[in-house]
């Protein structure tokens, strides 16, 4: 086997992979400072609250390694016989890393001496950290560059010939210092890029080592693996498998590994005909599909990997299409490259194989040759350990995941110490570099705070463990009176009944009155309809008018539930269309189930809603829990939700509150070029528009006269959803003057004080009682109780940060919200900021709990879905409409 070894000559650079193109604007200029960091000590700890004490999933790493530090290599490792990643979604990648690691495994072997008394860690990308140079890179004044070809014996391509892979290997001029993470865990040094700092990649690459090279696991992303043995089928063709998240956290004087279960889907390794039918649901598959239902399959199975079934070797290729009909008629099947000869297709596999019953549906194979594959669906099974992608699950397959992914906390905290200690080794120094880790969970010093009452008309509910309820309640202030209402029902052969739909609306009505709003006793006109796409929205809402003789002022459609495969398109049609297009109020009721029709809560629910959208106000908190010092706040959430392919466009919402009781808000929304990046780059047009609107609505509400100019909030509080820690500054720097500049640009002289800080759920932090089974410590569930705050030993050593479990969960295990303040000019004290936070948790309109996030963050987290719904591709241009003016003045529309 060939083997060339070379040193590079002076300012020679081995290839890699181009970089991501840079979409967004450069935030930093290198010569200007950094942001100030706002420092734990000018907060402290919060005092209020009842003093408990909890276990988290962290586990305290006593020792972190023998080694100070650790080199960096860059590697590269190749086929040499096809390169199709390039084609390859990301979320398909991991089967490529898993790769990787086995060649690197086997180059071990290979060149035992390269790696003699070297410990290594490995990403399955293009980085290798070592603790000493490897065998080949001894000589001090130079950097060697290897390249070796490694061979895959079980893996083979078409012609029976095992796999070969290229690996080239250079050090980097990078020194990862481990030392440095003891002054950064002190609280003695911080600087923004520790966020990014490489030694947490090398400690995390070791972490998973164990997990990595145990063929009874597959590891996804960075830090997630999942067992083979530990996976349930779900529906259509998908299969849900159970694992282990871990890495590695500051803390407070230690660093801490973060465990917890974790799930996620992969494909079902069925031949490619078997997972079509459950994909499909089908009996049998057609010779031909409709475009429609060929491009949602090709977006299922493109990059897919088979192994073809008719073949004796142990060869693996991706799938590039379903072939059908005429494409298979006129497909020239070339096997080899150095062949000038060409097959009919399924004549070739009629002779040279037996197949017993054809569908006559073949699949396209990638390949990077002069070759032209396809091979019958019935030869090709898919391989094991493939992920399933997230954004093509539908409706029922989440219903079904949310049901078997609610883990009891007693079994969450089972499963997470047996991650940690059996599959993952912790405590064993798995490692190889003398890391320590304690093998139970850590117990920290929490803290529960009071849950806030709720006032309703002329009604304070004081409510238990963070719920209460809408008996005997009526709303603060009913939304303009339901007059010109219609009822729409899209038909699946007739599968509701006017009569039921007539009783049903009767029900809703009389809930609707006995939550004090104002509606016409009157049942509106019932129409079915058979969905044939978004025209059929339109014709409702042309029926309605007539039959109205105006206007409607809204539209309840009532459509097949989660269960049904057309749910999720016809409800983002609905809204697209009514809110942007139409510009009329919509209520969706999903029904998987009749007996919906008749709950009282279903129908309490629907009226909260609507409610809400006719411009009502259903609950109020106390105004000394939201005024500063008596003056009023304006409240700001902000979120961006990014597509899944590099072709979208990114989402951007900001909402803020209309008046002192945060009630009411108004959302804003933008899209811009996906770039993974945060920062929201119209915040300051967006903020300009959220004033103006707040001065429309005072004078609106008569409580300025029409000449004056209403007073501005002297105080502006920002809870940023979607930011993770490594962009902390970059959204800082960005959207923090870009607000002032709005303020300043709207009405000269305002300078409000702001409060920046950010709020988020993704995260793998859970909280337990220490005694389950007392009242005092845990709800029925076995969750602590809603109001645990921890901002002590497992929060950042420098930064004010902590956690809140805010909210009361029905099934599983409770997650908690992670709270960073980045910002503050006005100066609250750490238990005037955890308090305020809970209270907005008790503030979000549609629901009688508390919620798990402030109410400004979830409304722009829904205005973020909402506008994802709108965006439409016209001739290859996406575009986001506008919502429709005559929704003006229903600012609640999206709920």
């Amino acid at each position: 086997m060939s083997k060339e070894r070379f040193r590079a000559r002076p300012n020679e650079k081995v290839k890699t992979k181009p970089k991501e193109k840079e979409t967004q604007p450069e935030i930093k200029d290198p010569n200007e400072p950094p942001v100030p960091i706002l420092k734990r000590e000018d907060y402290g700890y919060g005092k209020e609250g009842t003093p408990i004490k909890v276990k988290v999933n962290s586990f305290e790493v006593t020792e972190i390694s023998k080694y100070d530090k650790f080199l960096k290599y860059n590697i590269e490792i190749n086929p040499i016989d096809k390169d199709i990643e390039a084609d390859v979604k990301r979320e398909r990648s991991d089967y490529g890393k898993n790769i990787r690691r086995r060649v690197l495994t086997e180059l071990g072997l290979k060149m035992e001496d390269w790696f003699q008394g070297v410990v290594y860690a490995y990403d399955g990308g293009a980085t290798l950290y070592t603790t000493d140079r490897l065998g080949f890179d001894k000589v001090e004044d130079a950097k060697p560059v290897v390249r070796e070809e490694i061979s895959l014996v079980d893996f083979k391509n078409l012609d029976g010939e095992p796999t070969r892979y290229n690996v080239i290997i250079n050090r980097l001029d990078t020194v990862i210092e481990l030392t440095q993470l003891k002054k950064y865990i002190s609280g003695e040094e911080f600087e923004w890029e520790f966020f990014s700092d490489e030694a947490f990649n090398v400690l995390n690459s070791l972490i998973h080592r164990v997990g990595a090279e145990n063929e009874k696991y597959v590891q996804s992303g960075k830090s997630s693996i999942y067992s083979k043995g530990m996976k349930k089928k779900i529906s259509n063709g998908v299969e849900l498998w159970f694992g282990w998240f871990s890495t590695v956290r500051p803390g407070q004087g230690s660093l801490f590994v973060n465990v917890n279960p974790t799930f996620t889907t992969f494909y079902q390794p069925l031949s490619l005909d078997a997972f079509l039918l459950e994909y499909l649901r089908y009996q049998s598959l057609p010779r031909d599909f409709k475009p429609f239902h060929l491009k949602k399959i090709n977006e299922i199975i493109k990059g897919v990997l088979v192994r073809p079934l008719h073949l004796k070797v142990p060869t693996e290729r991706r799938i590039k299409k379903l072939l059908t009909g005429k494409k298979v008629t006129y497909f020239k099947y070339k096997p080899k490259a150095n062949s000038k000869e060409t097959y009919p297709l399924e004549k070739y596999f009629k002779e040279n194989y037996n197949i017993k019953e054809p569908t006559g549906l073949f699949v396209e194979i990638m390949t990077d040759d002069d070759t032209s594959i396809a091979w019958p669906i019935e030869f090709c099974k898919i391989i094991e350990g493939q992920r399933y992608s997230n954004k093509k699950l539908t409706g029922r397959q989440r219903g079904e995941i949310i049901m078997e992914t609610k883990l009891k906390p007693s079994f969450n905290e089972k499963e997470t110490i047996r991650g940690t200690n059996e599959i993952l080794q912790l405590p064993n120094d798995p490692t190889g570099v003398g890391m320590k880790v304690e093998p139970k969970m850590t117990e920290v010093d929490a803290r529960r705070l009071e849950s806030t009452d709720v006032k309703y008309a002329g009604k304070v509910m004081k409510p238990i463990n963070g719920q209460w309820n809408l008996k005997d309640v009526k709303f603060v202030e009913s939304g303009e009176r339901l007059e010109f209402w219609h009822v729409v029902i899209f038909e699946q052969s007739r599968w509701i009944s006017k009569a039921d739909a007539v009783e049903f609306i009767k029900n809703l009505g009389r809930q609707c009155e006995l939550q004090g709003m104002n509606i016409a006793r009157v049942i509106p006109d019932i129409q079915h309809l058979q969905y044939m796409g978004p025209v059929s929205i339109k014709n409702a809402y042309e029926e309605a008018k007539k039959r109205l003789k105006r206007p409607p002022q809204m539209i309840v459609f009532i459509i097949p539930g989660e269960k049904s495969p057309i749910n999720t398109e016809l409800y983002e049609a609905i809204k697209r269309i009514m809110d942007t297009e139409i510009g009329c109020l919509s209520q969706c009721v999903s029904v998987d189930s009749k007996k919906n029709f008749r709950n009282q809560q279903y129908c309490a629910n629907l009226a909260m809603k609507i409610n809400l959208k006719l411009g009502g106000v259903n609950s109020m908190l106390p105004e000394n829990k939201l005024n500063i010092r008596g003056e009023e706040v304006l409240f700001l959430g902000a979120d961006v939700t990014h597509p899944k392919d590099k072709t979208g466009r990114s989402i951007c919402a900001v909402v803020g509150s209309l008046d002192n009781q945060a009630a009411r808000f108004i959302t804003k929304y933008r899209d811009q070029e996906r770039s993974g990046l945060e920062e929201i780059l119209q915040i300051d047009e967006m903020i300009k528009d959220i004033l103006k609107e707040y001065c429309d609505y005072q004078k609106r509400k008569g409580k300025v006269n029409k000449n004056e100019a209403p007073r501005l909030p002297p105080y502006i509080i920002m809870y940023r959803d979607g930011v993770s820690e490594s962009q902390f500054e970059r959204v800082l720097r960005w959207e923090l003057p870009k607000i002032r500049e709005a303020c300043a640009g709207f009405r000269a002289g305002y300078e409000p004080k702001i409060i920046f800080s950010v709020v988020g759920k993704r995260h793998h932090t859970r909280i337990f009682p220490i005694n389950p089974q007392s009242k005092k410590e845990a709800d029925r569930n076995g969750n602590c109780l809603v109001g645990t705050v921890v901002d002590k030993k497992i929060t950042h050593p420098t930064l004010n940060d902590f956690y809140l479990q805010s909210h009361y969960a029905n099934q599983g295990t409770a997650r908690p919200s992670h709270y960073t303040i980045l910002h503050d000019d006005i100066k609250l004290t750490i238990d005037e900021f955890q308090g305020l936070s809970n209270t907005l948790c008790y503030n979000f309109q549609r629901t009688t709990s508390s919620v798990s996030i402030p109410a400004p963050t979830y409304y722009a987290h829904l205005t973020c879905a909402r506008a994802k719904m709108y965006l439409t591709v016209s001739r290859g241009t996406i575009r986001l409409p506008k919502v429709h003016e005559n929704l003006k003045n229903y600012p609640m529309y999206f709920m």
